[in-house]
């Protein structure tokens, strides 16, 4: 499964708690995707919890994204699509300094 699918998979997921009232924030969401990523990502996890800040989930999902990438390239013919994905999110910083995103 890619990182745009796994997201949505746990996005739902998170979604469908919510709507019967639990509350599962974003951090949960952060925390769980880091502890389930494969042995590929055996070497991000660290550099994530290390962080000062740790990122919300979609922040989480972009630079997991943009990793990937920077493993496997883009290739000539187009990209995968997860890079279609990561190229068409558009991001702007709010007066608050956090990211937004729209796709």
């Amino acid at each position: 499964m890619n990182i745009s699918d796994y997201s949505t998979k746990v996005k739902n997921c998170a979604d469908a708690l919510t709507s019967i009232g639990a509350l599962v924030d974003d951090e949960d969401l952060v925390v769980m995707t880091l502890n389930e990523l494969g042995i590929d990502y055996s070497w991000f996890r660290p550099s994530i919890v290390i962080q000062e800040t740790f990122p919300n989930f979609q922040d989480l999902i972009t630079l997991l994204i943009s990793e990937k990438m920077k493993i496997v390239g883009i290739s000539s013919n187009g990209g995968s699509q997860e890079s279609a994905f990561y190229l068409n999110i558009n991001i702007s910083r709010g007066r608050n300094g956090k990211t937004s995103f729209r796709s």
